[in-house]
């Protein structure tokens, strides 16, 4: 997605642009994305003394792999985002001002990043998403095992064996 600034300029309000960015390859770099739809972009951009603010809007529908279950769910991805840029290297030593050569601003890599700040690290199915058994494998959501899983530290293992009297 890209923005010719002279048109920012010209427009003398805020320019809005809706686009669909296609993102190849992404769920190479993601373990836990199987698939991530086309991503929805909504911008918004003005000029102010020389200055280019972008705000956008994204949606966008993935796949992921729950990571208890390890089942895919579907998640809708969806954020905002702001930057200010600027064509004149005197203004880019400003702080948070990104520099721009030329009469385009691309905003893909604005995009991809933060459609991936929007995956989350764990992702889980549902909260209540009870895993998989540890023993033997069985998806604890769908059916039940007589794995017997409660971790003892072995350290207070002989205490089991300890009888109290009763009185």
């Amino acid at each position: 997605m890209r923005l010719y600034l002279p048109e920012i300029v010209r427009a003398n309000k805020p320019l809005v642009r809706e686009e669909t960015i296609e993102f190849e390859g992404i769920e190479r770099e993601v373990p836990q994305l199987v698939r991530l739809d086309p991503v929805r972009v909504r911008v918004k951009a003005l000029e102010e003394n020389g200055l280019f603010h972008v705000s956008a809007e994204q949606r966008a529908r993935a796949v992921l792999t729950c990571s208890r279950c390890l089942s895919p769910f579907e998640k809708t991805l969806s954020g905002q985002w702001t930057q200010v840029f600027t064509n004149r290297a005197d203004r880019a030593e400003e702080g948070e001002i990104c520099f721009v050569e030329g009469d385009h601003i691309d905003l893909t890599p604005y995009v991809r990043e933060a459609v991936l700040l929007e995956i989350p690290y764990a992702p889980v199915c549902r909260e209540e998403c009870r895993g998989l058994c540890p023993e033997c494998g069985a998806d604890r959501n769908r059916e039940t095992c007589s794995c017997r899983t409660e971790r003892i530290d072995p350290r207070l293992a002989v205490l089991k064996e300890l009888q109290i009297p009763e009185d």
